[in-house]
Parts: C-alpha cells; structure tokens; sequence
C-alpha cells in the first residue's frame, strides 16, 4: 500500500441577491428568505444537513432595487488524494425565496434537487475574532 496525500481545506459562501420592483406601484412587506446548506462529511450517510439562513423584509419602491449580502458561512476538513473529502464539511447548495404575502413570487434552488425548510433556519454562527 502506498501513502496517501491528505490536505486541510478551508471553503467559505456568502450569497449576494437583489431583488428589483419593474412595477409601477410600491410593494411592501415583500419577504426574502435565503439559505446555505452545508452537511458533515461522514461514513454514516445519514448525518442530518444543516441549515443556516435568515428572513428579511423589505419595501421596493416603483422601478426599484436593493440588494442583500448574506454574511460568510464557512466550511473545512480534510481531504485524502484517494477518496476525496475524508473528514469535516461541506457545502450542499443554497436557496432564495421571494414572497410577496405568503405567496411565492421567485426561488432560485441550487442544486434543482436540494429540498429546503425555511422553517428552521439556523443563524449564521460568528466567526472567530482576528488575531
């Protein structure tokens, strides 16, 4: 048997959205909802994903846009040359949602097949003060 290669890795997210009014009349209460998914890199596949997102409400005024930039969430572990991540986590995808009242108006899922609570979101956790 041969040596393997093993390395740290280190990964970060953040999402940037904009969400644009191209009608004519103010809306309010138009809620966004965003979410990062990351999961435990384990053998028993049945470790649960976490969550970590949040809510926020806006109001648009006519022919207008704002933007939201989420906070950086962050993954690590270990990486083996032979069978990829061995240990730590990674990232599973993201989600957006639009609402406008309790309707749906956009949703961006990635990847399509990634099933999102937005229900339970986790808070994004602090990162660690800067020596």
């Amino acid at each position: 048997m041969g040596n393997s290669a093993r390395s740290n890795y280190r990964e970060t997210a953040s999402l940037h959205i904009t969400v644009g009014n191209l009608s004519p009349r103010l809306l309010t209460n138009v809620v966004v909802q965003w979410a990062v998914v990351k999961k435990a890199v384990a053998r028993d596949s049945r470790a649960k994903p976490v969550v970590y997102g949040a809510r926020e409400t806006i109001t648009l005024k006519p022919i207008d846009e704002k933007s939201i930039e989420t906070p950086l969430i962050e993954v690590e572990g270990r990486s083996d040359q032979n069978v990829g991540r061995s240990s730590g986590e990674v990232f599973r995808g993201h989600a957006v949602q639009v609402l406008i009242g309790t309707n749906v108006v956009a949703e961006e899922l990635l990847p399509t097949t990634l099933k999102v609570s937005f229900k339970n979101l986790q808070p994004v956790p602090k990162p660690p003060p800067s020596e």
